[in-house]
C-alpha cells in the first residue's frame, strides 16, 4: 500500500471553545497549487458540515471510532491508519477545468 505523505495535505483543527468548538484550516502554500486544489475543497466541505450538523458529525465519530475497534484498527507510529485492501481513489481527473466559485 502506498504511504501517505502527510507534509502534503491539508491540516484540518478542531478546538474547544467556551460555546463548544471551532474547525479550521492552517494555511499552507501547497493548498493553492494545483496539487493542493481538491484537497483544500474537501477540507473547506468538512469544516461546513461540521458548523452546520455538529450532532450529525458527533454520530459520525462515534461510529467511526466503534468501526475502528470492531475492525481492530490502531495507528501507526506516523497517525497512519492502516487497512489491508484498501483503494486510494483518484478524484482528481473530476475537478480538471473546474474553478471555484
Amino acid at each position: 500500500m502506498e504511504k501517505l505523505n502527510f507534509e502534503k495535505g491539508i491540516k484540518l483543527f478542531v478546538s474547544p471553545t467556551a460555546n463548544g468548538f471551532a474547525c479550521g484550516v492552517i494555511k499552507d502554500e501547497w493548498m493553492y497549487t494545483d496539487e493542493g486544489y481538491v484537497c483544500s475543497v474537501i477540507a473547506r466541505g468538512m469544516m461546513k458540515v461540521a458548523v452546520d450538523n455538529p450532532q450529525d458529525i458527533f454520530e459520525q465519530g462515534l461510529e467511526g471510532f466503534q468501526e475502528d475497534v470492531q475492525n481492530k484498527k490502531t495507528p501507526s507510529d506516523n497517525g497512519e491508519l492502516r487497512e489491508e485492501g484498501a483503494e486510494i481513489i483518484d478524484i482528481v481527473p473530476y475537478f480538471k477545468g473546474k474553478k471555484l466559485h
